[in-house]
């Protein structure tokens, strides 16, 4: 039986918050247990956070797939998927940087249908539905309604996936489209919170969004969000590995030109 997602976007709001609410009280507490490498950190709070998520769905919903990334999928047969990332900017919580969130996904038959992104420190809960538009703590958002400045002037934010990273091949391209984006931008910020960015550019914060081979627990949220509060993305991972959305229609399709110059 197809749910409703209303009951599911009120499960996932539910979810967010009792990792966010952990998180909280956990952040800057001492130092972060955890295995550290240049490139990522596996801390425990990411652990415990994701049981926290899992305890509220499985509540509710204890026949549905479960896709966390500190753990490998539950296997449940089920139409439902429910895709968690319990702490995205790990990095940043250990670094003692405010920039973090709780991010999930439900997807339906392999597409999105509800995300919830909610950022603890600043109790900001972002939630989506399919068709059904985006809120902001419980109050409509508009990329539109955002102020939006001419590229020369304005912020654009770079998500680049770990696996390009430490690809070979990818990484001397991403090296080249973050090289690109500060030519043609006045500041590009890559906070390591992909979903921090993906709030941003649902309220118009930002003049842009572009990322290369990103990670999929945070694409299936951040995308959905994005397009429900009515960003038109010109590039889609899909397609080709990367996304490109803004604001203005304009502004999208001068990103996708600057990174298919980069790229080409």
């Amino acid at each position: 039986m197809e749910q409703s997602t209303a009951d599911l976007a009120a499960v996932a709001s539910e979810a967010v918050r009792a990792s966010g609410d952990y998180l909280r009280g956990a952040f800057r507490d001492g130092p972060v247990d955890g295995d550290y490498d240049s490139l990522d950190v596996k801390a425990a709070v990411d652990r415990e956070a994701q049981r926290r998520v899992r305890s509220v769905i499985d509540t509710h919903y204890p026949n549905h797939d479960f896709d966390g990334e500190e753990t490998d999928p539950s296997g449940i047969e089920s139409d439902y998927r429910w895709v968690v990332d319990p702490l995205d900017g790990t990095n940043n919580f250990a670094s003692g940087l405010p920039k973090f969130a709780s991010v999930v996904a439900v997807l339906y038959v392999g597409e999105p249908v509800v995300a919830a992104i909610y950022e603890p420190l600043v109790d900001d809960l972002y939630l989506a539905e399919r068709d059904g538009g985006a809120t902001l703590n419980g109050e409509p958002v508009r990329a539109a309604d955002g102020s939006s400045l001419p590229l020369p002037h304005g912020t654009v934010a770079l998500v680049i996936g770990l696996d390009a990273v430490t690809d070979p091949e990818l990484a001397p391209q991403a090296e080249r489209l973050e090289g690109a984006l500060r030519d043609h931008c006045k500041r590009v910020v890559t906070t390591w919170s992909p979903c921090v960015d993906w709030g941003l550019l649902a309220r118009g914060a930002i003049e842009g969004l572009v990322c290369f081979h990103p990670d999929g627990y945070e694409q299936h949220a951040g995308s959905l969000l994005a397009a429900e509060s009515g960003i038109e993305p010109v590039d889609t991972v899909a397609e080709n590995g990367r996304y490109v959305g803004a604001p203005d229609p304009e502004t999208a399709d001068r990103l996708a030109e600057i990174a298919d110059a980069a790229l080409s």
